[in-house]
């Protein structure tokens, strides 16, 4: 009940075919994505720290973009010590597929407009990402049959913001965690708090644990790994 007036619970059923999840609380220990990595020293640096997935960008917009044949080498230089994952920005479907498949990625992210049917022709197992703005942006994530949702806050461009949407909000809007990847101005100060308050699949951070665009500290990958476990 808010200010007296009763706001019922929307709860996001799971559209992928024989799967139910339970909404609320995952259980699970939180995973981990460093996303916007440009280069591979700050590759092995979060591998080494323990996190779960890489995220490499595929906009050529991004100030964090990475070539196609660039990506292939890091990949081939660590290895599957690590799911790989790549961003894609409203790229033909082709064309996602294409680069999933050379480069052997674990998961595709898109961080675009695509759509519904996008996602359920695309074949590949995806994060698809929503950018916050206002409580009811949060309404329409339930048609998405992706295997993961990204939650990040609005920002005019296609990257992330790096700044926080109102957590809050979670509360009335029953996400499936174990499909929840909590994005958007996570840093290692906050990133416990965030694991605590919205218990999600995953975190991931880009800009918080950089010195510059694409360029990774060192210091903040391994505080924000650490804050992170030793939240749970």
């Amino acid at each position: 009940m808010r200010g007296g007036i009763e706001s019922p619970l929307i709860h996001f059923g799971d559209r992928r075919e024989g799967v139910f999840p339970v909404c609320g609380t995952y259980a699970g220990m939180v995973k981990i994505k460093i996303c916007g990595i440009t280069r591979a020293e700050d590759a092995f640096t979060a591998v080494e720290a323990g996190a779960d997935f890489i995220g490499i960008n595929f906009y050529p917009e991004s100030p964090r973009y990475v070539p196609p044949e660039t990506a292939a080498r890091m990949i081939h230089e660590i290895g599957k010590r690590v799911k790989w994952v790549g961003v894609f920005v409203n790229e033909r479907l082709e064309s996602v597929r294409e680069i999933s498949s050379r480069l052997g990625l674990d998961l595709v992210q898109l961080h675009g407009d695509e759509t519904p049917e996008f996602c359920r022709n695309l074949g590949i197992p995806a994060v698809k990402a929503f950018r916050i703005r206002v409580r009811e942006d949060l309404e329409g994530m339930g048609d998405y049959p992706s295997r993961y949702l990204l939650l990040d806050h609005f920002s005019p461009g296609y990257g992330g913001s790096g700044s926080a949407f109102d957590w809050s909000w979670l509360e009335e809007y029953e996400v499936p965690r174990e499909r929840l990847f909590l994005a958007g101005g996570l840093t290692p100060g906050n990133v416990a708090e965030a694991v605590r308050r919205v218990r999600p699949f995953a975190v991931d951070v880009a800009s918080g644990v950089e010195s510059g665009p694409g360029v990774k500290d060192r210091t903040l990958i391994e505080m924000f790994i650490r804050n992170c476990r030793g939240s749970e």
